[in-house]
């Protein structure tokens, strides 16, 4: 796949299921690094945070690729749902996507919570997020 093989897109409701079943797939290594491998609460917690208007999914190749939601709360905005498919990371998919996000935040600070030791951090880092609280299990970032 080539960098340009790929599209964003408003997700839709119907979006739900296959990009749950996406983020368990996705997810899987990093949740049994961390011993918290749960496949029931992890898709009851993806379904119940699930906001269509809030997501942008990422297809490619016919199938999707993964996804990223931003939710207001307050003077921050959460950053929710940040995973790619496997396949798809390397390709600067992920740095747009991000690039994109923190560009569309005009006001307040932008937070995200990363599992603990991924290699997620490294790409958030290098946008200007910093840790502000770190635990075991959940990494939360900030950029103000």
């Amino acid at each position: 796949m080539s960098p340009f093989d790929w599209t964003v897109r408003p997700a839709r409701p119907d979006d739900v299921e296959p990009l749950t079943e996406l983020k368990l797939v996705v997810l899987r290594p990093e949740f049994e690094r961390l011993g918290i491998w749960n496949p029931p609460r992890h898709r009851a917690r993806f379904v119940r945070e699930f906001m269509a208007d809030e997501t942008r999914v990422v297809e490619g190749d016919q199938r999707l690729l993964g996804c990223i939601a931003l939710h207001p709360d307050g003077d921050t905005t959460w950053l929710r749902h940040f995973y790619l498919a496997e396949e798809a990371r390397g390709r600067g998919i992920g740095t747009a996507l991000l690039t994109e996000a923190i560009g569309s935040v005009t006001t307040g600070s932008i937070t995200l919570d990363v599992l603990t030791g991924s290699r997620a951090v490294s790409l958030y880092e290098r946008t200007g997020f910093v840790v502000v609280d770190q635990d075991d299990v959940d990494t939360v970032m900030r950029r103000d």
